[in-house]
């Protein structure tokens, strides 16, 4: 991409002389010239240059005024001051409130050569950087979409915590939840349906996207496929009454209902939540729908189940989200025991004091960190373990007889801490079996020509782990150890007098002789030919 430049001089021969320059020797076009301020501001609105020469003194506009109002339309233009001896002062003046720099005239075009290198390059570069950036927001508003629908199904199953985080989450994808309702639908009998493909239920999202939209300001979708459930979440303005909005999603479930039913023949329950405000509970109001939904097993086949309308004892339910749980069990299988225990405390202060809901919430905690090792998808060390889970078997009858709600969070905060300091421990052992290795590798193989990438090669790790590794559990650096070891065996073989000093700088792996006696020397004090005459 080549440097846009733009020429203001209201002298003739100036101007002229600047024209025949041989810009594109530089990457530079000269895209416009003009003769005083005022006609320069028109086409700098044009050919939005990057590099301006302009003549500090001139007609109807000068210099400095036509800088301050250029940088107005191209805040990051390169602007050059011309100016002659008698100007000289002027001209430093005009650098200091914003030009990249002067010229004298008559012009040195050595001078003018240098000038240009410089700000070319510094051009250039800000071009890629802001070519980059470009890229990347095309890159991102291509995603918008994925992203999107990434953020709806974390807000339904309460993977957000932080209210601040997921206000710039939605602010990145212009997403604004004021007051909305949630729906849970699940179709009939479909753990028994051999046909739950996924263009179905990519059309069934379609039609239920098409539907809602008629009855509320924006609506928002998934499929969660480890549930077989489609969850809506429809979206009102601020100051539309809750009786209206509810009006409107009833009515919208009734009519999507018909159309399932009519198009792609599914037989669906649905269940409708509350009216819910506050943007970062969209998993409590998910939940009422979920809840809602569960109760059509009781009521008939193809029904609309509203949360208002079921029995009082569901208002004090509380459930655990996946979110929260995930969140959890990284702390546990990480060894974080004090994060895991708040995490515990955090999760039942916002249950209350309901007792038996708390036994509940405890029981279904045990029963996921049970399971949790077994889930990974792929082979890893959680999965290599042998963790001994009888504490937490044991926790069921705990828990069952606990006669208050600090009682539990005790219990599984105790339990919990020892399964975080199983797994560290068992990740410190691992650690040092690695180090172990790579040393005894080291101690066979140090006459070789060993860097910390072929390291990090052989054990298939990154070099930066390997670093790390070393430092931490054997306390030196890879050259440390590596040099320890050369070292050790060269001062070994100069004892038994069997071979000549180069011969031992080759054996312990130095082809730079001077560089073996250097390292000899800086490990004992002398070198190599001190040490054999000093023993």
């Amino acid at each position: 991409m080549s440097v846009s430049v733009m020429v203001l001089d209201d002298e003739f021969i100036i101007l002229e002389g600047m024209s025949s320059f041989p810009w594109e020797r530089y990457g530079c076009q000269l895209v416009a010239t003009a003769q005083n301020g005022q006609e320069g501001l028109e086409k700098m609105e044009e050919f939005q240059p990057d590099l301006v020469f302009t003549d500090i003194r001139m007609p109807k506009m000068d210099g400095i005024s036509f800088a301050a109002e250029a940088r107005k339309i191209k805040k990051n233009v390169r602007i050059v001051f011309l100016t002659g001896y008698d100007s000289f002062e002027y001209a430093q003046e005009a650098i200091r409130v914003g030009g990249s720099d002067y010229l004298l005239k008559p012009m040195n075009f050595r001078k003018l050569d240098e000038l240009l290198q410089r700000l070319c390059g510094e051009i250039e570069k800000e071009n890629e950087v802001n070519s980059y950036y470009r890229d990347l927001k095309k890159t991102f508003e291509k995603e918008i979409p994925y992203i999107r629908s990434k953020l709806v199904s974390d807000l339904l199953h309460g993977r957000i915590r932080d209210r601040n985080d997921l206000e710039r989450q939605m602010d990145a994808v212009n997403l604004r939840i004021q007051k909305y309702i949630c729906i849970a639908i699940t179709r009939e009998n479909a753990h028994a349906q051999k046909d739950n493909s996924w263009p179905e239920q990519f059309a069934f999202l379609n039609i239920g996207d098409e539907i809602f939209r008629e009855y509320c300001r924006n609506v928002l979708c998934e499929y969660d496929d480890m549930n077989l459930q489609f969850g809506f979440i429809l979206l009102f303005d601020p100051e539309d009454p809750e009786k209206h909005c509810m009006e409107q999603a009833t009515a919208g479930t009734e009519k999507l209902q018909k159309v399932a039913q009519e198009l792609i023949h599914y037989r669906i329950c649905i269940g409708v939540s509350s009216v819910w405000k506050e943007n970062d509970r969209v998993h409590e109001a998910y939940l009422e729908a979920c809840h809602a939904c569960s109760q059509s097993i009781y009521l008939g086949e193809n029904t609309i189940v509203h949360y208002s309308d079921l029995d009082d004892v569901l208002w004090q339910n509380y459930e655990i989200t996946d979110g929260q749980k995930q969140r959890l069990l990284m702390k546990i299988y990480s060894g974080q025991t004090a994060e895991t225990e708040k995490e515990i405390r955090e999760m039942f202060s916002e249950a209350g004091e309901n007792l038996e809901n708390c036994k509940y919430m405890a029981m279904d905690l045990l029963v996921a960190c049970m399971k949790y090792p077994f889930l990974c998808r792929i082979k890893c060390a959680i999965q290599e373990k042998e963790y001994d889970f009888s504490f937490l078997q044991d926790g069921i009858k705990v828990i069952g007889n606990s006669e208050s709600v600090e009682e539990i969070i005790q219990y599984l905060s105790k339990s919990f801490s020892l399964l975080t300091r199983q797994n560290h421990q068992d990740t410190e052992e691992r650690y040092q079996h690695v180090v172990k290795r790579i040393t005894e590798y080291l101690n066979e193989h140090y006459m070789e020509n060993l860097t910390l990438d072929s390291i990090a090669d052989e054990f298939h790790m990154s070099r930066t782990y390997v670093s790390r590794l070393l430092r931490r559990y054997a306390g030196k650096s890879f050259l440390k150890i590596l040099v320890d070891i050369r070292m050790e065996e060269a001062r070994k073989m100069i004892l038994e007098g069997k071979y000549k000093m180069y011969e031992i700088a080759e054996r312990v792996g130095y082809n730079d002789f001077s560089y073996f006696i250097q390292a000899f020397k800086k490990k004992y004090g002398v070198t190599p030919n001190e040490y054999r005459r000093s023993v």
